[in-house]
């Protein structure tokens, strides 16, 4: 009976490892209710509110469901002005730095030095890697992740900013590592984690706004080209099937970079030029 009892012991233990040692971002069923953008949204240029439409996720679409220009999108947020239209190139547009943070509303809710996904780990940030949640349940906005990280729920899984339509919330120093890419690998090691939600009634266009001007923001503050920006699916994954992550998904094509993503990489550079002046 003691001989059972060990063996169930180590087999919790083991099942508990996997789980927090586990690279990937929490996984919610498929059958939960989810709607990729909200169903009211705001018109970004009169700043009503219309029933049944999104202008940023249309604009959105339109523009990372296709090769993007080399001049980059034609829409931007620059200057507090959301999806602004213009016809002269971006590099004509600027903004500070200290404008643009302004405007993705950063909230520090740091884990807890003590918290399972602290790694306590000192980090030179060479990259910056872009997840999507996978998270579907209703509410799992930006605060909910960071509460379930805090509260240890997550195991080690860690990262840096969790972004969704209303702010960005920021989980550890970028100067630190996180577990969000490749158990120990060079994704972990040297890159900062952005993790896009994608809960019922969230606005990905929004969201997708916030976080390319998130990253183009790091971009400037550790001097990183946009090149560095890349998706999860850059870091392969010991033991996993296959090695890179379809992630994030809505910005892959058939599960790999290509014309969506380079769409995004665009987009981060007009702002990353516009804080520039370039």
């Amino acid at each position: 009976m003691r001989r059972r009892s060990l063996w169930l012991s180590l087999l919790g233990l083991c099942i508990g490892l996997f789980v927090a040692c586990s690279a990937d971002p929490p996984v919610v069923s498929v059958g939960d209710a989810y709607t990729p953008y909200s169903a009211a949204g705001r018109n970004p240029y009169s700043g009503i509110h219309n029933k049944g439409s999104d202008t940023r996720a249309d604009t959105w679409k339109q523009q990372y469901g296709r090769t993007v220009t080399s001049t980059g999108p034609s829409t931007a947020s620059l200057n507090g002005n959301p999806m602004i239209r213009s016809s002269r190139p971006p590099s004509v547009l600027s903004v500070s730095p200290s404008s643009l943070y302004r405007q993705v509303k950063v909230k520090k809710d740091y884990l807890s030095y003590r918290a399972r996904g602290r790694s306590r780990k000192k980090m030179t940030p060479r990259y910056i890697t872009i997840h999507s949640t996978q998270n579907w349940k209703s509410g799992a906005d930006a605060l909910r992740h960071s509460k379930a990280l805090k509260n240890g729920a997550l195991g080690r899984l860690s990262w840096h900013y969790t972004v969704d339509e209303d702010l960005a919330v920021q989980h550890l120093p970028t100067n630190e590592r996180g577990n969000h890419a490749d158990f120990d690998g060079p994704g972990n090691r040297y890159s900062i984690g952005i993790e896009m939600c994608e809960n019922p009634g969230n606005s990905r266009s929004r969201t997708l706004e916030r976080t390319a001007k998130l990253a183009a923001w790091l971009c400037v503050k550790y001097d990183l080209p946009v090149s560095r920006v890349v998706p999860h699916y850059k870091w392969p994954r010991r033991g996993k099937n296959p090695p890179n992550k379809n992630c994030p998904h809505f910005l892959l094509s058939n599960g790999r970079p290509g014309a969506k993503w380079q769409g995004f990489l665009k987009a981060v550079d007009v702002y990353r030029r516009s804080m520039l002046g370039r």
